[in-house]
Order: C-alpha cells, then structure tokens, then sequence
C-alpha cells in the first residue's frame, strides 16, 4: 500500500507540473544574493520585530483608501498589458481584524487586515501590500491554483484505479483499505495541486507588483522593506519542497533583482520586452566561451544571448 501511495503521489507531481502556468519569469538569484538578505532579515530590527504600530482603524481604512486610488491606474494598465480583459478590476476591502496578512480572493477582491497596515512606516510599503495581491488577480493565480488542485485530484484517483487493479484485491478488509488509500491519495493530490506552484506565484505577484509600484510613482526601494519585515515573521530561511511562499531571503533577493530590472526598463512593464530593452546597454556581447566576465558575478545574467548586467 505504501507503494501505491509513494506511486501516486510521483504521478500527481508529474501532472500538476505539465500544467503549470506561470506568466512571467522572475529573475534569477544566487545564493550569495539569498545569504546577503538573510543577513539584512536577521539585522531587522536588532532587538527583534517591531509590533504594530497604534494606528486607528479610521486611519487605518483612510490610509488603504488612499494607496490604492493612487496605485488603481497603474495596476489597470500592468492588467491590460499582460492580456487581461476580465479582472482589471477589483474591489479592495479593509478588515479590522488584528492579523498581519492580506489576501486575494474570488470575485477579483481583496482584503487587507489592520495589522499589516500598522506595520507599514510610510504608503510606499502598503504600496507593495496592495500591488502584489493585485499580482495574484492579473496573473489569474487564484484560477491557476483551482484548476491545479482539481488535477490533482484527478489524476490521484486515476493513478490509484489503475495501480490497484491488478494487485487481486477482493476481501472486504482490502477493498475497504483500497478505498481509504486511495481517498487518502485523492486528497494529498488536491493539496499538492494547490501548493507545489504558489512559490512561484508568489514571486510572480511580486514582479508584477514591482512595476506597479515603479508606475505609480512610489519608491520601490521604500517598497521592499516591507519584505524585510515580513522575513523576520518566520525562522525558514531557505524555501523547502512544498512550501506554499518562498522563503523570506529568497523573496528579498528576488525582488531586489526585479527593481534592477525595472530601473532598466524605459517602458515600465513587464514582460520579455522588458527585458530586451536592457541588452542594448551592455556593449559587445561576448562569445559563450569568452571570459570577459563571470556570469555568477552579473547582477542579471540573461543565457539568450549571453548578456551580463552589472
């Protein structure tokens, strides 16, 4: 039975991922990039993270009402650009609950909690709040995370049927362990569905939320302490298999990475064409195999082409 399962679940990893279905490819970083987040992580605050500041919830909603009519325009565009026609629009909720999070859900909403609001030293870091939850919606993450899910499910229960049909099960007790296992697999094929990507959404809805931010005028590197801040609410330092955000270095180099990127590009949005318009500042492109640079020393290394960025 044990080996059924371990079956099913290879089988349920190979199909999530065939149908995997990331946008917009974030850029890349080394582990010096992640070593040296994780120094900034742990210096932040010295004496340990700060509590929310006391903040009303008037100010609070007022605050939200204001960031997000500044940062609205920018996100429609960045929704339009990217071929969106159905959610570039959305309706942002304030929660006065005292959690520190914020979410994407169905119906193109978004709700912000107090706590994360009073957390932010200036609009910039609400900025960076706001935007990467409208990431999730312009990337259509939460259909993303539906549809894998049901796949998951589908293709453990279809795994299962088949690796159990020539084991001469008949017994009573071992169709009803049948039964059970593969219920048990159905299930774990759902959560794996639903979780293996969202690593990767998350860094995407970050990207997008970079150029939203840089569109709207707020400052980006304002923007990223936010990250620094979210990095000292947990003690995982490098993102393991299955986990459902990407560590707190590993999200803050990755973002560094992507305001290089944005800094670099005249048009503001993302994309390939983004990233094109970048190659033209490094002059004479070395041949692969020339060493007139190191490609783990390039702030952006891009293969096609061979272009370094430093």
């Amino acid at each position: 039975m044990y080996k059924l399962k371990t079956a099913t679940l290879l089988c349920s990893l190979c199909f999530v991922a065939a149908c995997s279905g990331i946008q917009h490819e974030t850029p890349g970083v080394s582990a010096a990039d992640e070593q040296a987040a994780l120094a900034e992580i742990e210096a932040f605050p010295a004496s340990g993270p700060v509590p929310p500041a006391e903040m009303s919830t008037g100010t609070a909603r007022l605050r939200l009402e204001e960031v997000y009519s500044t940062i609205k325009p920018s996100a429609v565009e960045v929704c339009r650009f990217a071929g969106e026609t159905e959610v570039c629009a959305w309706v942002v909720h304030y929660n006065d609950a005292h959690e520190y999070n914020a979410v994407a859900m169905d119906g193109n909403q978004v709700i912000v909690f107090h706590d994360i609001i009073a957390a932010t030293d200036n609009d910039d870091e609400l900025a960076f709040v706001l935007a990467h939850e409208l990431g999730h919606h312009i990337a259509d993450h939460i259909d993303e995370t539906r549809k894998q899910r049901n796949s998951g499910i589908l293709i453990a229960g279809l795994a299962m049927a088949a690796l159990s049909s020539g084991t001469g099960c008949n017994t009573y007790a071992c169709l009803s362990g049948l039964q059970n296992a593969s219920q048990a697999s159905m299930q774990l094929g759902g959560h794996l569905g639903g979780r293996v990507f969202s690593v990767e959404q998350e860094k995407e809805a970050d990207y997008l939320a970079a150029h939203i931010i840089n569109l709207s005028g707020y400052d980006l590197a304002k923007s990223r302490k936010m990250l620094v801040k979210i990095g000292t609410k947990t003690d995982a330092k490098t993102t393991a298999f299955l986990s459902s955000h990407p560590a707190g270095p590993e999200r803050l180099a990755s973002y560094d990475k992507t305001i290089e990127l944005v800094h670099n590009d005249p048009d503001g949005f993302p994309g390939m064409e983004s990233i094109e318009t970048v190659v033209p500042l490094v002059p004479d492109k070395p041949k692969p195999d020339s060493n007139e640079f190191d490609p783990n020393k390039c702030r952006i290394y891009i293969p096609d082409g061979n272009v370094c960025i430093y």
